[in-house]
């Protein structure tokens, strides 16, 4: 029964002990998701809230900006919707009046939109702003059953308040409202729990007026130069730089507590990560720096990036050991201000003919950003320049510039860099160096060495970024080859030394043969003529016997009558004499004779031995001995000359270069759709395979990155493996001499390829088409006319005594003493802040402004100035410290008033009446003279006095067209910038 109860216990704790595992396991899934989704909505209304700032023509299905078909007609077209009631019934008038405006509906009510609805269809290419959101959406799974909930679409409303018209407003400001959800394959927005997941925010979008600003720049700003450089280029402005920031002591040098606008770069000094050893520019933005179309840089003009990612020292721009800081970040237009660009000189401005620019530059945009139209590029190289062909062995590089076609654009990968290449064959015995500059991602293309065929393919490839290289010592040293050699040179050496000893044995063997040959011929010789004398010995005679006693003859048989003597006359047998005494050798001695007969015979046969082995030697075994000599001695020679070759490969190996560089335009800009690539291969004529043997072709291969791929896989599951792929092949030559490609090809060997048809700058020259315009809408429709280039005479309004006829209109402005009340001047030529004034307030617009050092009390400015051509600032007056704000600076308003510039109109002399009006503010019926008042102790009354500071660009809004023969100047009453704020930001479902 224990036993029993115990069972149920646990049974009853698993069951809710599973629930509770399952129900943690859907509020983690939950809050991943909730953390994709919300990542997904604020981004895409970030990225929306820009395109209002930027009065996009939102282009539907994409979010893209439209500039092709932007105009008055458009659904998407920003300016439709944030049109103020000014603005609209200035187009109202302009169309009755007979003014073309461009393509626009008959009902004129209809030129404002009230709403604009867009939606942002899936998938969309890498290179699309909202990539790494609609990406992310990819983990977004349901609760339960852990399956990838599909988002459709991001879609949005950007919409004009219904009560709009009851909102508190001054001016020109219009109320936006922008919305932004998520859709689901059932075009439904997609929920989180029971609420739909979706993110609005309020938007207040007013002019971005010139006056707003406290300083307007035309070209650059250098920051790492002294004070009284010269210009680099025309309009340049240089903030001086100093040796350390302990430099300026307790000084705050220059501080901008108003926007700042900059038409060109900002040059910021070297950071050399120290502020003890970093120089440093005495300047601090306290509010937002406005840019026309430039880039932070350094010195040496390239791209500011901080020394770390992320450590302490590097996070934010108050960080920076280089200068102040741009404290409220910066902002970009996209865009220059022409009319700064033509009140310095550097443009004669526009000639209103760019409509059929727009069509081409919107082509551009398109093409770079869009999946369908990325997929048709390819990619194209030619070569721009090489090293000297005489100069064999000494390392060649040849130059080429990689273009995409179709407005494609290189896209940096996200994913991390590899550290090691991908290889194929043996490489055991090969080098390489890969150098990305320390970045952690951002490859641009995949390059790639092959070279050798079937079993001697080699084939290394790396990812590179745009800056990065590789240096590769392909595999041509084989420790194996090198032994085999040695073995066979010490068997050709062993076998040599044996030919050689054999020899020596066969030369001394016939030697000696041939000394006992000679000297048997001789003992022959000498025993001949010793048988020859011995013969010639007169043959010894036979002693006659003496008479002895008569015998019986024999019985015999018949005599022979040939063997019967004849008979012989007797004769008187007498006494016989003593014999004569015969010398010794006086007759043969045939036993000699028989003896050097025989010693003859001996030494013929021994002769004839011997001639048998000499020519046994000298015909058979000494000339074959010769050849195993002559082979060994060869084959030493060989295999030496073989391992000193490999020695001399060993000493030489070759090595293969490949430098990735980014490249530039004219102006100065980073191209985005080309690179500059160097190929330098050295000692290629030792480029051997694994047995030796010369390989006389290589091939580079370059696959570029762009849209279609994320984290260097193509995003499409059946996209083609070899898009924007390309080969640059080369052939080497016995001396290392090289034949160049001049383009890319398809494949390895394959000869040169084609160059790529596309000479014009087409990013440059939309570039500067962009600089060109300042309304999508109104430049799209080729409306009306720029005023660009009339646009000193349009400033030229101002002055001492409202002369206009000159240009400029005042010679000089100088400050000696502190201003008594706000000026208008524009343009001076010259503007000179001497030492004596401490305080200086205006608008005022200056070719060229001064500000002399030799100071004792620091600088206040209020107003704004536009500089023309040039500023100069004393190093010692940014010591002494300048503070400068725009009019609309909050505390502003209280310095003028208690210099008396702001002052009531029905009191004067009375600086305070301006702090004690009897009416607040909000009263519903104020008096005509309270009114007056209340105007003319606040700013507004200073904005008053100056139409131009009004503009939203120093592009005039007012002037007279090209061509026209009117006298009188016309105003568009264009908005060219704004000013968005976001006042609240709320979601549901998040």
């Amino acid at each position: 029964m224990q036993v029993l109860t115990a069972m149920v216990v646990m049974s009853i704790s698993f069951y809710f002990l599973s629930s509770y595992v399952i129900g943690q396991r859907k509020q983690v899934v939950k809050t991943k998701n909730v953390v994709n989704l919300k990542f997904a909505v604020n981004s895409a209304l970030d990225y929306v809230v820009f395109g209002v700032r930027q009065k996009y023509c939102f282009e539907n299905l994409t979010l893209m900006q439209n500039t092709t078909t932007c105009d008055w007609n458009h659904a998407g077209n920003v300016e439709r919707l944030v049109m103020s009631d000014e603005q609209l019934q200035s187009l109202q008038a302009m169309v009755a009046s007979g003014t073309n405006i461009g393509p626009h509906d008959k009902d004129l009510d209809k030129l404002r939109l009230e709403k604009i609805e867009l939606s942002l269809v899936f998938p969309v290419s890498a290179s699309h702003p909202l990539f790494p959101v609609v990406n992310n959406l990819k983990n977004v799974v349901d609760e339960v059953t852990g399956a990838v909930v599909p988002v459709k679409a991001i879609k949005v409303v950007l919409s004009r308040p219904a009560n709009s018209g009851y909102l508190p407003k001054a001016g020109r400001e219009v109320y936006v409202q922008a919305q932004v959800s998520l859709i689901d394959k059932s075009d439904k927005v997609v929920q989180v729990g029971r609420a739909p997941l979706e993110v609005r925010a309020q938007l207040a979008v007013y002019p971005r007026e010139v006056g707003s600003f406290a300083l307007v720049l035309p070209g650059n700003l250098r920051m790492d130069k002294e004070w009284n450089a010269s210009q680099s280029e025309i309009g340049d402005v240089v903030f001086h730089r100093f040796g350390s920031k302990s430099d300026l002591g307790n000084s705050t040098g220059l501080v901008f507590k108003s926007p700042v606008f900059v038409n060109g770069n900002i040059h910021l000094p070297f950071d050399k990560g120290d502020s003890g050893s970093s120089n440093y520019a005495g300047v601090t933005f306290a509010d937002r720096v406005y840019m026309g179309n430039g880039w932070i840089l350094r010195p040496d003009n390239s791209p500011f990036a901080p020394n770390t990612q992320g450590a302490s020292a590097d996070r934010f721009w108050s960080d920076s050991r280089v200068f102040g800081g741009f404290l409220a970040g910066i902002e970009n237009d996209g865009m220059r201000d022409l009319g700064l660009d033509v009140m310095s000189g550097r443009s004669s401005g526009s000639s209103g003919t760019e409509y059929d620019w727009n069509k081409i530059c919107s082509d551009l945009n398109q093409k770079s950003t869009k999946l369908e139209y990325m997929e048709a590029s390819d990619v194209k190289a030619s070569k721009t320049s090489e090293s000297d062909p005489s100069k064999a062995g000494e390392g060649y590089f040849t130059n080429y510039r990689l273009v995409l076609t179709n407005y494609n654009n290189f896209y940096p990968q996200k994913n991390q860099l590899p550290s090691s290449p991908t290889l194929s064959g043996d490489w055991s015995t090969g080098k390489w160096t890969i150098d990305n500059k320390g970045k952690y991602s951002g490859a641009v293309a995949k390059v790639e060495i092959i070279y050798g065929k079937n079993a001697d393919e080699r084939r290394y490839s790396i990812d590179l970024v745009k800056d990065g290289f590789t240096e590769v010592t392909p595999p041509v040293l084989n420790p194996e080859r090198l032994k085999a050699i040695q073995d066979s040179l010490k068997k050709a050496q062993d076998d040599l030394k044996a030919a050689q000893d054999t020899s020596e044995s066969q030369s001394s063997q016939l030697s000696e043969l041939k000394t006992q040959r000679a000297t048997a011929e001789s003992e022959m010789l000498v025993a001949k003529q010793e048988l020859k004398k011995e013969q010639e010995k007169e043959v010894e005679p036979v002693p006659t016997p003496s008479p002895s006693p008569s015998v019986s003859p024999s019985p015999s048989g018949t005599p022979d009558p040939e063997l019967t003597p004849s008979p012989t006359p007797e004769s008187t047998p007498e006494a016989s004499p003593m014999p004569t005494p015969v010398p010794p050798g006086t007759y043969q001695d045939s036993a000699k004779i028989e003896a050097l007969e025989k010693q003859i015979k001996d030494l013929s046969d021994k002769i004839s031995a011997l001639n048998i082995k000499i020519s046994k030697l000298e015909v058979t075994d000494m000339p074959a001995t010769a050849a195993a000599k002559d082979l060994a001695q060869k084959n030493v020679e060989k295999y030496q000359k073989q391992e000193d070759d490999y020695q001399n490969l060993k000493n030489n190996q070759p090595v293969i270069k490949i430098d990735l560089d980014k490249a530039y335009s004219w102006t100065g800009k980073e191209y985005k759709d080309r690179l500059e690539v160097q190929v330098t291969i050295t000692n290629g004529q030792y480029l051997v395979n694994k047995d030796g043997v010369r390989i006389s072709e290589l091939s580079v291969r370059f696959r570029g990155y762009d849209g279609t791929y994320f984290n260097s896989v193509p995003i499409r599951s059946d996209a083609d493996p070899n898009h924007l792929s390309g080969y640059l092949n080369f052939v080497i030559a016995a001396n290392g001499k090289l034949t160049r490609p001049t383009a890319l090809s398809l494949t390895t060997n394959a000869g040169s390829g084609t160059v790529d048809s596309e000479s014009a700058d087409l990013v440059a020259k939309c570039e500067e088409y962009y600089n060109m315009i300042n309304s999508q809408s109104f430049g799209a429709a080729n409306w009306g006319s720029s005023f660009s280039s009339s646009t000193r005479k349009s400033w030229n309004f101002a002055g001492e005594d409202g002369a206009v006829t000159a240009d400029p209109v005042a010679a000089n402005r100088t400050w000696s003493v502190d201003d008594q009340k706000f000026m208008i001047r524009s343009i001076i030529k010259d503007c000179v802040i001497k030492a004596g004034a401490s305080f200086v307030t205006g608008f005022y617009t200056c070719d060229n402004l001064v500000i002399e050092g030799g100071r004792t009390k620091p600088l206040r400015i209020v107003g704004t100035f536009i500089i023309g051509k040039s500023l100069q600032i004393n190093e010692q007056a940014i010591r002494t410290g300048i503070t400068w704000t725009s009019i609309y600076y909050p505390q502003a308003t209280q310095e003028l008033r208690a210099r008396g510039i702001l002052y009531p109109l029905s009191d004067p002399n009375n600086k305070t009446k301006c702090d004690n009006l009897p009416s607040p503010i909000w009263h519903p019926m104020p008096s005509i003279q309270e009114t007056a008042d209340r105007m003319n102790c606040n700013v507004i009354s200073l904005r008053a006095k100056a139409d131009p500071f009004k503009w939203t660009a120093v592009d005039p809004d007012c002037g007279i067209p090209i061509g026209a023969t009117q006298t009188v100047p016309t105003c568009k009453r264009r908005i060219y910038h704004y000013y968005v704020v976001e006042q609240a930001r709320e979601g549901q479902g998040l």
